[in-house]
């Protein structure tokens, strides 16, 4: 801000009344909030979740087999 040392425009802190990160002038709930949201998924959840959408797929092409 005004002498780049971390204090608002009126000498204060930058998030406004101290209430805390994503508090203040700034819209959101802060910074880090995508990340709070993104849980690695392990190797067995990801092959479960491929294994089901294949099954799906492969009952699609069943039925359609069945039609023709």
């Amino acid at each position: 801000m005004p002498r780049r040392d971390g204090t608002g425009p009126m000498g204060g802190s930058m998030n406004g009344a101290g209430l805390g990160q994503g508090s203040g002038y700034r819209r959101g709930p802060g910074r880090n909030f995508t990340k709070d949201l993104i849980v690695p998924k392990t190797q067995k959840e990801l092959l479960q979740e491929q294994k089901e959408q294949l099954e799906k797929r492969l009952a699609d092409i069943s039925k359609q087999l069945e039609i023709l």
